[in-house]
């Protein structure tokens, strides 16, 4: 075999690979939506957008910059409508800044060295206005092509007429941006922030669960104690992509039309006041988990008064696991089956809690010479159930806003404190 059927075989391969991987995303993004399907819209809406524009600034208009306007409306064409809107306002207001300052600066000045750079130089500066972003540079880049119109046009009105042709067409491939990535399918996140609040509060579900069958035999070996810790200093982490998730989805809904057509609410409040319920209790969790590594390097033998506390204990966040369950559940108000299962689940956990701080008043628990380790085990489980808690009162009002909610023994107390 000659060294050139080798090289032709290996591209051959490679191009069947590509190929491949073509055709499985054209799979993928024709199949069903995800990341493959926004990319094809996107490309037919860009498409669409610049031909529009260049057909109405060039055959309709007869604009003599008729690229300004496809040009424009490519950029327009963005992830969502509300990033559509916003970076339209943005450029369009970078632009015919840069346009008006060259047609105050150059006539003023004179068409000369000296005059592009100063020109130059205090577009740049006013490109740095925070309010512009991202579009800012584009105050220089208008700036520039609106004085070569001067440097150019015979006459003084014609440097004009070309100018305002600028603004023009700048402001119509904006709108056609805007218009197009308004009508033809606007992107939308509703079900992936619900995804997002799902893994989080199934992670966290997970915890609690293995945590509290690890401490039915007790007090557990320090080797337990430090992998569920490590577990609980990942939650952050996870706590950060569901809010990251939950945000975009938000952004995804702003401006968009097919939000009139969902049955379902598609405000994010609830969305946001179960993300916050998940962050604190795993944060409270985080904090038990280091009283539970405490318990298992004290040096104290473990007595009966301990093993009682920390099976109760156990008993407490097999409670809160099964809430925790029930909130990444809750989408909307018809969610009323979940809703009961964390009214039950929130029942049980204030029950154990009630019987937890019973136990431990009954007891001596901590040693005086030594750190309160249960005491603190004891503080961190009262405010585990209260987030809970408060989750579900909040819930409640969202979800059902004339629903009459359940009294529970000592839990507006606490809450008063």
């Amino acid at each position: 075999m000659t060294g050139g059927d080798t090289t032709g075989r290996t591209a051959v391969h490679r191009a069947k690979e590509r190929a491949e991987r073509l055709i499985g995303t054209l799979r993928r993004g024709l199949g069903h939506a995800g990341r493959d399907r926004d990319a094809m819209l996107s490309i037919v809406k860009s498409v669409f957008a610049a031909a529009v524009a260049w057909l109405i600034a060039n055959n309709l208009l007869h604009a003599p910059s008729a690229t300004f306007a496809p040009f424009t409306a490519l950029l327009m064409v963005q992830a969502t409508v509300s990033q559509s809107v916003d970076q339209s306002a943005r450029y369009a207001a970078a632009m015919v800044a840069g346009v008006v300052l060259a047609g105050v600066l150059t006539p003023t000045l004179g068409a000369a060295m000296w005059t592009f750079a100063v020109l130059i130089l205090v577009a740049l500066v006013f490109g740095r206005w925070r309010k512009l972003g991202q579009q800012g540079p584009q105050v220089g880049v208008a700036a520039l092509f609106a004085y070569s119109s001067f440097t150019q046009s015979p006459a003084l009105s014609a440097s004009y007429l070309q100018l305002a042709s600028i603004a023009g067409l700048v402001l119509l491939g904006c709108a056609l941006g805007v218009l197009t990535n308004l009508v033809i399918v606007p992107p939308m996140r509703y079900r992936s922030a619900e995804h997002g609040i799902g893994s989080l509060a199934h992670s966290l579900c997970d915890l609690l669960t293995d945590v509290s069958e690890g401490l039915h035999g007790g007090v557990p070996d320090r080797e337990s104690a430090q992998a569920w810790q490590h577990r609980a200093d990942q939650l952050p982490e996870s706590v950060a992509q569901a809010r990251a998730t939950v945000e975009h989805a938000a952004e995804t809904m702003r401006f968009n039309p097919r939000r009139l057509f969902m049955r379902d609410s598609t405000s994010f409040a609830g969305h946001r006041t179960i993300l916050n319920a998940l962050e604190r209790a795993g944060e409270q969790l985080n904090s038990g988990l280091r009283g539970v590594h405490n318990a298992a390097a004290t040096d104290h033998p473990q007595d009966r008064a301990h093993h009682r506390f920390i099976i109760g204990y156990a008993e407490l966040l097999a409670a809160a696991a099964e809430a925790a369950r029930n909130l990444g559940r809750l989408h909307s108000a018809d969610d009323t089956p979940q809703l009961r299962e964390l009214d039950d689940a929130t029942s049980r956990a204030e029950r154990a809690y009630r019987e937890l701080a019973e136990q431990a008043g009954d007891e001596t628990l901590d040693s005086p010479r030594q750190w309160p380790i249960y005491g603190a085990l004891q503080t961190d489980a009262h405010r585990l159930v209260e987030e809970f808690i408060h989750a579900r009162h909040s819930l409640s009002h969202l979800l059902e806003p004339d629903r009459e909610e359940p009294q529970t023994a000592g839990s507006a107390a606490e809450r008063s404190e």
